[in-house]
């Protein structure tokens, strides 16, 4: 039931920011994809009152990234970004990065640093950290993709 909840919110979040057009918008469903995520990892932890504490404070955190990666990239370079995430998920062994470099922006940047692999119901699973850098401007943040039925990576 868990999982299929999950699959319910993720693809309403997926409706909702395709019909998102504004910088703004787009902002907020990361800080909302961000705290879902969060908080999923967060009740991933611990029982009773400690996976509750860290569901909360999963999603908290989560909010807080969200939208600090869309307020450094544009969508274009976000999904030149997204590309490059899912190379370096797929061939690169644990603690192996691989930079990304903006095509628009010389000073835009990103370091992926693919952690660790493990099953999640059956599902092979990635942690990873991404470092984006424009500017003076410096986000990092920490994530888990899975690959899906098709084989593709989704991060959770």
């Amino acid at each position: 039931m868990k999982h299929l909840t999950l699959k319910v919110l993720i693809f309403f979040l997926c409706i909702l920011s395709i019909s998102c057009s504004e910088k703004e918008d787009n902002k907020l469903i990361g800080q909302i994809i961000g705290s879902v995520a969060g908080a999923y990892l967060g009740s991933k932890v611990g029982d009773g009152m400690v996976g509750n504490l860290t569901t909360v404070l999963g999603g908290t955190v989560g909010f807080l990234i969200g939208g600090k990666i869309v307020d450094i990239l544009d969508s274009e370079e976000q999904s030149d970004l997204n590309n490059a995430i899912n190379q370096t998920l797929t061939k690169n062994p644990d603690n192996v990065s691989n930079k990304w470099k903006s095509q628009k922006n010389i000073d835009t940047n990103a370091e992926i640093i693919p952690l660790n692999s493990y099953k999640i119901d059956q599902n092979t699973c990635r942690d990873f950290t991404k470092i984006v850098k424009k500017g003076e401007k410096q986000v990092q943040e920490k994530s888990t993709a899975c690959r899906d039925e098709k084989g593709n990576w989704k991060i959770i």
